[in-house]
């Protein structure tokens, strides 16, 4: 295995493992509506992401731009979403996202291997086999096609940017936390004065903000964008297992089946990243 899909594959375990902590802290901050939650999760990753760039935002190429005006929709409908129905449900309509990838890399005329085809098919029977006998619900539904339709985007432009990560980062959550605060006017903020709220958010934003914008760019960076795009879907097995430790939400055996075929579905793409 070379070092690039060395790093990409360390990318999309820490996707995994950052969403199944983070996702789930959505309905749990329930003090505060899903803009208020992008501007904490945006202006704070800014914050963190300026010092490391020691100040040096430098100039950057349209691609970063189009992240920056991206992801604040891709978060607004994956937080709608999750408020609605809850983080499992939303999480299952994500794990569509590689098929948004796929039709953009055919009109494009790009390659998709059969191992790409077969670890996506994988992936998404083992969560729609997770969730069965779950809740529908229309608003809910729909608040996560969006997330996924933006998502789908989302990665194109991540392979395109020519930015340093830290800049791409940078700038997404600026224009994270610029919609948030333009959906959030007339809102009480006054829950953020308790000590133990305010600890909260600050690791839902380091972890969620932060250490999952790193890791996202580690696999987009690394690895073939729809490959990557298929891999990152394992963090829907992880979100529905944080789920379960956070808000006691219980699987059962036929849930758990799901999950382990799902988690299948992605090491059986990554093992065959690691021979090609």
């Amino acid at each position: 295995m070379n070092r690039k899909t060395l790093l990409g594959l360390i990318g999309i375990l820490g996707i995994w493992i950052t969403a199944g902590l983070a996702l789930p802290f959505v309905n749990i901050l329930t003090m505060f509506t899903s803009p208020q939650l992008m501007v904490f999760r945006g202006f704070m990753t800014v914050i963190m992401s300026f010092i490391i760039l020691r100040g040096n935002i430098g100039r950057v190429d349209k691609y970063t731009y189009l992240i920056a005006l991206t992801l604040p929709f891709v978060t607004l409908g994956l937080f709608q979403g999750i408020r609605h129905w809850g983080a499992g449900p939303t999480i299952i309509i994500v794990t569509a996202t590689p098929l948004v990838n796929l039709i953009i890399g055919a009109f494009l005329g790009r390659h998709v291997s059969s191992a790409s085809i077969i670890g996506l098919v994988m992936v998404i029977s083992g969560v729609i086999i997770a969730r069965w006998g779950g809740n529908f619900q229309w608003i809910g539904f729909m608040w996560s096609l969006f997330g996924t339709v933006m998502n789908g985007i989302l990665y194109e432009f991540f392979a395109r940017a020519k930015s340093t990560s830290m800049q791409k980062c940078f700038w997404a959550h600026i224009g994270m936390g610029t919609l948030g605060i333009i959906l959030s006017s007339g809102v009480s903020w006054a829950p953020i004065a308790e000590p133990k709220i305010v600890l909260l958010i600050l690791g839902f934003t380091f972890v969620g903000g932060l250490l999952y914008w790193i890791a996202n760019l580690l696999a987009f960076e690394n690895l073939p964008t729809t490959e990557a795009s298929v891999l990152a879907q394992g963090e829907t097995p992880a979100v529905i297992l944080g789920s379960a430790i956070l808000l006691n939400e219980h699987l059962t055996t036929i849930q758990w089946i799901g999950v382990l075929i799902a988690l299948y579905g992605a090491w059986y793409l990554s093992r065959w990243l690691s021979k090609k």
